[in-house]
């Protein structure tokens, strides 16, 4: 198992400017890939871009979302083959175990966002004493219209768990982390590939207060972070992450076909 010391490693200036530059890079290679293939994929299925849920039929829409996706996994593997690094990324062949220890990644993404949950409401609570502000949660745009058209949420569901959650974290776990790691060590790694992760999904917000979602992604961020390193393996932290992602369209499309509530 990985997370033995030192937790924290700092590196001489030339490789923590080098992996800072390339980690960011990589990251706005994903986007931009993403928003290519997206654009492509939408052209080919017939599709107008951006995607409206209440006039794209829910297939194109999910479709479209997982060759999007595909822009992500170019970006990683592309910077793993130019730079002939593989040792970069932690992997092997998947063993029973890590199917377990995804579960527990799961479990804790689940108690992570239930304790971000509590301080986002404590911050916006105190944000609307202090300024008479009015914050609401920020929401995810696949969410929102997905409620439009609920099926949606079930053909989202593969797309979470084969392009969503692998893509994602070979980007941000796998290379991000892992050029984080070689410039401050595991901890610092972490947090600033979660951070990143946190704020790259500001594009992903279509209502609320942006600041209230990137905090939920980044505690999200820190459990497939320290899941990855305990397991070193990049199949963990996808797998949970997948499996997460695909939770949430199975429970949005009970609501909202069923008119049930969520407890608050």
């Amino acid at each position: 198992m990985a997370l033995s010391p030192p937790y924290v490693s700092v590196a001489d200036g030339r490789t923590i400017t080098t992996s800072i530059v390339r980690a960011l890079a990589v990251v706005l290679a994903a986007f931009f890939f993403a928003a290519i293939f997206g654009q492509l994929g939408a052209a080919l299925l017939g599709a107008t871009a951006p995607l409206d849920a209440s006039t794209t039929p829910a297939t194109v829409y999910a479709a479209v979302n997982a060759i999007s996706f595909v822009g992500f996994l170019l970006a990683a593997v592309a910077y793993i083959q130019v730079r002939d690094d593989r040792s970069l990324v932690y992997f092997r062949t998947p063993r029973l175990s890590d199917f377990g220890w995804a579960l527990v990644g799961l479990a804790g993404i689940l108690a992570g966002s239930l304790l971000m949950g509590v301080v986002v409401q404590a911050l916006s609570a105190l944000v609307e004493t202090l300024f008479d502000v009015g914050v609401e949660t920020g929401q995810n745009s696949i969410i929102t219209q997905g409620r439009q058209n609920p099926v949606l949420f079930l053909y989202m569901v593969p797309v979470a768990l084969f392009f969503v959650g692998p893509a994602e974290e070979l980007v941000f776990r796998g290379v991000v982390q892992g050029l984080f790691r070689r410039a401050f060590g595991v901890v610092p790694a972490v947090a600033l590939a979660s951070l990143l992760f946190g704020l790259g999904h500001y594009l992903a917000i279509s209502s609320g207060s942006a600041w209230t979602y990137i905090l939920v992604a980044s505690a999200l961020g820190v459990v497939l972070g320290a899941v990855y390193e305990y397991t070193e393996t990049i199949v963990v932290p996808a797998l949970a992450h997948g499996l997460w992602n695909a939770g949430l369209f199975v429970v949005n499309y009970y609501v909202a076909t069923t008119g049930a509530t969520l407890p608050s």
